[in-house]
């Protein structure tokens, strides 16, 4: 666990939950040698930018890899054990336009350039379910509006959760930001998956478990 991260006069939410699985010091060597290849930069920024914050094993940052070869796809995640994950698929399919983010989201959507991005993808981030942990929610007022910010004119967010409450506290937050329009508003939409998402290691648990997913787009207003 982090502590607060002060930028620009403003304090922004921990990063919670655990950064690593045990893991010997030489897998964790082995890791932060790779990573200084896909690390992200300012300087990998170019006209066209996906990012996915919360990409886990990376399953769906590879398929956006392949599906936009010419965008630049950045993947936030603070999790070792998936950004290792992710790297070993990195590395198998030789694929170079993807740049890993492994501080605090906040970090990256304040200092990201205004209207830069194409596309946000935020796939099954934590519910925290339990009342005394709803200030942990990813999701809330500051992270809206710095989505706004870092986000092109038209530009698309793509949302999945499969927890019930935390997909009205979605809806209402964004609703109340009145900073985008809710792209797939009928039930029958939002119960179907984004036609260009992979089918993740979280996807599937919920599948496995029985629950119901929901899946949500909003663009940008303008």
């Amino acid at each position: 666990m982090k502590k607060n991260f002060t930028m620009k006069n403003k304090i922004y939410p921990k990063t919670y939950g655990r950064r690593r699985g045990r893991m010997k010091k030489s897998k964790i060597n082995k890791y932060m040698k790779q990573l200084d290849y896909f690390k992200y930069s300012s300087n990998k920024l170019n006209t066209n930018q996906i990012l996915e914050i919360g990409s886990g094993n990376g399953e769906n940052v590879i398929n956006l890899s392949r599906l936009y070869n010419h965008h630049h796809i950045v993947a936030s995640e603070v999790y070792i054990d998936g950004n290792i994950s992710l790297i070993h698929k990195l590395l198998k399919y030789s694929i170079t336009n993807v740049s890993i983010f492994t501080e605090n989201c906040f970090f990256l959507l304040e200092n990201l350039p205004k209207n830069i991005i194409n596309e946000i993808w935020v796939l099954y981030p934590d519910p925290w379910p339990k009342k005394k942990h709803y200030k942990r929610k990813l999701i809330n007022k500051t992270f809206i509006k710095l989505l706004n910010h870092c986000l092109k004119k038209n530009g698309k967010i793509y949302i999945a959760t499969d927890d019930n409450n935390y997909f009205i506290d979605i809806l209402s937050e964004i609703h109340e930001s009145g900073l985008f329009k809710w792209e797939n508003h009928f039930p029958y939409l939002w119960l179907n998956p984004f036609d260009n998402m992979a089918q993740t290691t979280y996807y599937k648990k919920s599948l496995k478990n029985g629950r119901k997913s929901y899946f949500m787009i909003f663009s940008k207003n303008i």
